[in-house]
């Protein structure tokens, strides 16, 4: 991740003292810019912190023509974290 933006991060997370010892974290991941960059900076802290704590990330794929993020499978799987994929047609859900 860039510099700054692991500055930013690690300035929050000590002012707000967010991940403590032996925590687990679930990581909501769409495959935007955003979920993956935070993805990236807590595998960095995870690395460089002394202080050790676990990572599982959970997609949920709501199974529309316009949104397929099974391609995160194995991009996730290559970081050997616990990955909760979880198929559920919401649309289908919403018009019943």
């Amino acid at each position: 991740p860039p510099p700054k933006m692991m500055r930013n991060i690690t300035q929050a997370m000590v002012q707000w003292d967010m991940i403590q010892e032996g925590d687990r974290l679930l990581l909501g991941l769409s495959g935007g810019k955003d979920s993956l960059s935070l993805l990236h900076c807590l595998l960095e802290f995870q690395r460089k912190l002394p202080t050790k704590f676990e990572i599982e990330v959970c997609t949920i794929d709501p199974m529309t023509p316009s949104f397929d993020p099974s391609p995160l499978i194995p991009y996730v799987e290559s970081f050997g974290l616990k990955y909760h994929y979880i198929r559920d047609d919401i649309v289908e859900r919403a018009n019943s």
